[in-house]
């Protein structure tokens, strides 16, 4: 039983929805079910009634289950300020502000977060979501302590540093039974024919860009007849047989293609770096080195 599933079974039990406590978690609501699932499983009870699962409520066992985690949990949180020889969880309230990708499937950095905080329990971590551009705006300015970016977005400044979090590299989403299908790495120019479904531009620039552009590099226009608001609309019209999605790799929870009924296919582009690295600048923030060192050490549970 992980410490962190707790944590995530009192936060859908706070807001009665897995789709919100998803949100505030900022992992996929698909990964956030499952956790869910292996603790009933685990207890061998149902922790919610859903029978709207847009606002389900905690069955009785629940309920008791509930009123046990949460004095758990601040029991641990007192147990983790007890001894700190360098007085950096007591009475501190230190923040750090970390800025990711909208999209992408960062689940396993928050459990790394829910580890460092059972020894740094008084610790506030931020998280926002944004573009790749506003990330990279919001290290420079200060805005974030640290962000998960795509390193070819990260500007080539000597006050910033940079570490690989994860490999990262452009798909696209098929039917199963599409005539591509045998594949598992396509060429720009396999599209020539194809339906296209981009995300909208204001919501995904990077991806919208780069399709328009190489396929016009490839010598065709492309067909784009839908524009999504997210990854997930764009799916669901895969899965229906509307057209061909973009997704990055990075954005894979590893249930992505079983939910959809799709099947994933790399595309052979240009090499340029799409991989997902953290970025961050020194400052004055003693957290953050404590933080990162806590990363680098537990580094093998990001992959």
């Amino acid at each position: 039983m992980k410490l962190s599933t707790l944590r995530y079974f009192v936060e859908v039990a706070t807001e009665n929805s897995f789709t919100k406590a998803s949100q505030n978690l900022f992992i996929s609501q698909p990964t956030l079910s499952r956790r869910i699932q292996e603790l009933e499983s685990e207890l061998g009870v149902t922790l919610f009634n859903r029978n709207n699962t847009n606002n389900i409520i905690l069955s009785p066992e629940g309920k008791q289950l509930l009123v046990k985690v949460r004095d758990v949990l601040d029991q641990i949180e007192s147990i983790s300020g007890m001894f700190d020889p360098e007085g950096l969880n007591k009475n501190n309230k230190a923040s750090i502000k970390i800025g990711c990708l909208t999209n992408f499937d960062f689940s396993k950095l928050y459990d790394l977060i829910e580890q460092f905080k059972t020894q740094y329990p008084n610790v506030k971590f931020i998280i926002e979501q944004g573009s790749p551009m506003e990330l990279n705006d919001g290290l420079l300015n200060r805005t974030y302590d640290l962000v998960l970016n795509l390193d070819n977005y990260i500007s080539n400044n000597d006050v910033l540093k940079t570490s690989l979090y994860k490999n990262n590299n452009l798909q696209v989403a098929i039917q199963n039974n599409h005539r591509l299908a045998s594949k598992q790495e396509i060429q720009f120019s396999d599209l020539t024919d194809e339906t296209l479904i981009l995300i909208e531009r204001n919501k995904s620039p990077l991806v919208f860009d780069y399709v328009i552009n190489q396929c016009l590099k490839h010598g065709f226009h492309a067909k784009a007849n839908y524009y999504v608001k997210n990854l997930d609309e764009g799916l669901s019209k895969t899965s229906l047989g509307e057209g061909i999605s973009f997704l990055y790799s990075g954005m894979d929870n590893g249930y992505l293609s079983k939910k959809y009924r799709v099947k994933f296919l790399n595309l052979n582009e240009e090499k340029s770096s799409q991989n997902l690295v953290y970025a961050f600048q020194e400052n004055n923030n003693p957290m953050l080195d404590e933080f990162l060192n806590f990363v680098h050490q537990n580094r093998s549970d990001l992959y």
